[in-house]
Parts: C-alpha cells; sequence; structure tokens
C-alpha cells in the first residue's frame, strides 16, 4: 500500500492516539471534464480534477470536522486536531449527546465498471458527440430552444475508520442531458431525455445519444397539437420513470432516519401498512452499473439493500451510524457525502419499486377511463409525502386503449395515499431514472420501477 492510500488509516490511527472516541478520514481524488452545446455552439468545455480529504472526529458526545487539500503529513495532522478541538468546543454547549453505532472492520478494494475510461478518450471526440447530438435536436424546424451537456468523472476514494476499517473504492459516472423545447401554435412543449450510468464512456454504445435526441424532439413536437386537459381526480397509469420519481422524491426521503428523527410522516411506524400490499420498495447500493451505484457508503459501512417497504408493510428506515445510534436500528451504508469537503447525511443511493405480475399493455387495456402518465419533467414535495411533478407526455385512456395526446399535464397527491392506491403492478422492472439529488449536498442516484396504476390528482385547465 502506496503513502497516500495509507493516510487516511494514518489519521484515524493518529487521531485515537490524541483522545479522539472516533474518527473516520476520506482521501478522494477526481478527475472530471464537462461540456455544454447549445444551438450548434458549444457554450463552454472544462476540465478539473481535485484532491483533498475529510477528518471527521467524535468526541464527548460532539463532531469534528475539517477538509484539507495539503495532504503533507504535518499539515494532515494538525487538521486532525483542529477537527479534535472543534468537537471538544462543540461538546462543551451540547445538550444531547451524539454516539454512533459500531460496524465490522473490514478490509476491500472494489471497482466498477470501466470499460472505456473517459480520461481515455479525446476531448474532440466528447465534443464531436455533444454537437451531433445537437445537430439531430435541430434538424427539427420545431425545436427553438435545445441543451446537450455531457459530463463524466473518474474518481479513486480510500475510507478508513479508527476501527480499522480500510475501503477502496474506483469507478467512474458518465452522462448527457439531452433537452428541447418546441415551439409552434402559440404553445412551448420542453422534454429531455438522460443518459446516466457507473460505468465508462461505453455507456454510448448501450444507450445512443443520436436515437435519444430524437426520441426528445419527437416528444416536443408531438406535444404541439396536444390540449390541455381537464383536471380532477383520475385513474393514472405511471410508467417506469414517473414511479420512480415518486419512490425516490415524495416518499423514499421521508424514510431517511434523519428525516424521521426531524418528524417525517413515517416515523414511529414500523410495522404499519402504509401502501398497498402489491408494493415492495428497496433502496439498494447497486447494481454495480446505476448511477447511484454506493458499494460503500462515506462512513466506511458496507451497503446493503434496504427493504423499506415489504408488501405493503414499513419495514426499516435508510441509517447512517449517528442516526442508527440514535434510533437502535441496524447500519445500512446510507452515509452519503457530496465529496471530501463535506460531512456524510442520510441519503439514497438506487431506490425502486420491484415488479408485479401484470403486462404492462393489460394494465392499460383493463383501465376504462383515465391517463397514461410518461416521463417526469420536474417535481417538488415535502415530508409529510405531499408531491407535484409535471409530467412530460400523457395520455388520455379510454375503454383500454391509449386516445388522444395531452400535454401541460401535472401530478399531485400523497405519496402513502398514492402507493396504498396501487392495483395494479407491471413485470417490467426497469431501473434507469438517474438524477442528482440536492438535500443539502449533491450525489448521484438512481431508481424506477415497473409500471403502476394508482389513482392521483391529473392537473390541467379548470
Amino acid at each position: 500500500m502506496s503513502f497516500v492510500e495509507d493516510l487516511p488509516s494514518r489519521v484515524a490511527e493518529y487521531a485515537s492516539s490524541i483522545g479522539a472516541d472516533y474518527c473516520d478520514a476520506r482521501l478522494e481524488e477526481r478527475q472530471s471534464s464537462s461540456i455544454r452545446v447549445a444551438k450548434g455552439s458549444v457554450e463552454s468545455a472544462s476540465s478539473r480534477r481535485s484532491a483533498g480529504m475529510g477528518i471527521r472526529v467524535l468526541k464527548n458526545g460532539a463532531w469534528g470536522f475539517v477538509s484539507i487539500e495539503n495532504l503533507e503529513w504535518e499539515r494532515v495532522k494538525e487538521a486532525v486536531t483542529k477537527a479534535l478541538k472543534l468537537a471538544q468546543a462543540s461538546s462543551s454547549v451540547k445538550k444531547q449527546k451524539t454516539f454512533v453505532a459500531t460496524a465490522p472492520a473490514l478490509k476491500d478494494r472494489v471497482k466498477g465498471l470501466i470499460k472505456r475510461n473517459p480520461l481515455d478518450v479525446p476531448v474532440e471526440d466528447k465534443v464531436g458527440l455533444a454537437l451531433d447530438t445537437d445537430k439531430v435536436l435541430l434538424s427539427y424546424k420545431t425545436v427553438r430552444d435545445d441543451r446537450v451537456r455531457y459530463s463524466d468523472t473518474v474518481y479513486k476514494k480510500i475510507i478508513a475508520t479508527s476501527e480499522g476499517t480500510e475501503v477502496v473504492i474506483e469507478g467512474a459516472r458518465t452522462r448527457m442531458v439531452i433537452y428541447a423545447v418546441a415551439h409552434g401554435n402559440g404553445v412551448l412543449a420542453p422534454s429531455y431525455e438522460v443518459i446516466a450510468k457507473s460505468m465508462g464512456y461505453e455507456v454510448f454504445e448501450m444507450q445512443d445519444p443520436l436515437e435519444k435526441a430524437h426520441t426528445v424532439a419527437e416528444r416536443a413536437t408531438r406535444l404541439l397539437d396536444a390540449e390541455v386537459p381537464k383536471g380532477g381526480e383520475a385513474n393514472v397509469v405511471l410508467d417506469n420513470d414517473l414511479i420512480g420519481m415518486i419512490v425516490h422524491e415524495a416518499f423514499g426521503h421521508t424514510a431517511e432516519a434523519d428525516h424521521i428523527l426531524s418528524g417525517s410522516i413515517l416515523a414511529g411506524r414500523i410495522g404499519e401498512k402504509v401502501a398497498s400490499e402489491n408494493v415492495t420498495i428497496i433502496d439498494s447500493p447497486g447494481p454495480i452499473q446505476s448511477y447511484g451505484w454506493t458499494p460503500y457508503d462515506d462512513e466506511g459501512v458496507k451497503g446493503r439493500d434496504v427493504v423499506i417497504v415489504e408488501r405493503g408493510f414499513l419495514r426499516e428506515y435508510m441509517q447512517s451510524r449517528e442516526t442508527a445510534a440514535k434510533l437502535g436500528m441496524s447500519l445500512t451504508g446510507n452515509g452519503r457525502a457530496e465529496d471530501y469537503s463535506y460531512a456524510p447525511l442520510v441519503r439514497m443511493r438506487t431506490t425502486y419499486m420491484k415488479a408485479g405480475d401484470w403486462d404492462p399493455e393489460e394494465i392499460i387495456r383493463d383501465t376504462k377511463e383515465g391517463f397514461y402518465l410518461k416521463r417526469s419533467l420536474h417535481g417538488q414535495s415535502d415530508m409529510n409525502g405531499v408531491f407535484m411533478f409535471v409530467v412530460q407526455e400523457a395520455w388520455r385512456i379510454k375503454d383500454g386503449e391509449l386516445a388522444e395526446p395531452y400535454r401541460g399535464v401535472t401530478l399531485s397527491g400523497n405519496a402513502i395515499e398514492a402507493l396504498t392506491n396501487i392495483d395494479a403492478v407491471g413485470k417490467d422492472e426497469i431501473i434507469d431514472s438517474p438524477g442528482t439529488c440536492g438535500k443539502l449536498q449533491l450525489v448521484p442516484v438512481d431508481g424506477g420501477g415497473p409500471h403502476v396504476r394508482t389513482r392521483l390528482v391529473v392537473g390541467g385547465k379548470a
């Protein structure tokens, strides 16, 4: 083991030697590139390399956290001492003491999927791909505004704790966002798609950006002739992306243990029925190619599947070391940080609903009246599970068949009611709803699920 890889372990040992009750250290190195293209030209292209360490110390029931970029040993020791002093100062005024749940001491090295390292791809190729994707969007006369954003990150992370854990994680994330706005008939219609995986540049062999660009432009163009539906409560069939949005945004955040401690709608409800018996929801550290892949969290805890809901019953919350200690529950591997300059928080990873036994087409055929809703555009939710999402594409269902398309559709309701009303769950479990979750810090996440049918409020004209 080189000096650099050994550094987090030396930090944890040194912290213990000067009186820390617990210490974890994260050494991270990242190399990334970013390209923005719009209307046929490159708006920006940049690359960045960053390296540093986050040092967290627990003393007398309080945290002290320091991040540092100068990794010379003398400077690092000063940072550890500073973190300890911050913890001691906090402890003197902190009424409710903090403890951490213990974890097994593990030594491991994990590497993600990288068949074609983005660092080895010439920037001209990346720019060319973004421009070619942009060219497809602009080939549609209806498209008046467009954006293509490419980004990649190759990283190495080393985590060590005073309990003896030493974990090395290497991986890459590659992403492209394809966005267009069509204009016509006095209507503006936005549409977008995302390609994002925890893998190298080979992701674009799996999902062709040019095909995605056609999908985006055609969807936006098609919506120009669509009407706005009459709003009201209705039966709705949700695609894989929209159920993923509900599971993450509206429901998942309410099952994060720090929100439980703050009084979210799921607080104190373990063992209670919170969804239909058709619903099982899992937050997973994988699969390895998902954008939210987290084999170990940033506290050195090995990730495991968290069965949040099992056949309708609330079973578990997602935990950090601190929340697990406070709630007396087991660790889950959900302590995540944006990078070395942040302390970990309870965060989701890859959150999805398990498949059922309906064919997706069968769900539509079985629906006499309602809406088929596809792809989220954006939305918001709160800790009571109340949400409102804007839908990219909507179709009226009449007598089991898709009728006319609609635009300007919103979807709103309460997450528990939405999950309780689910009476059909498809076989087509798809985990491909990548994003960047912004709970105080930005972290990559993923999710999805099968097609489902439920009852919600569809917003349109009065």
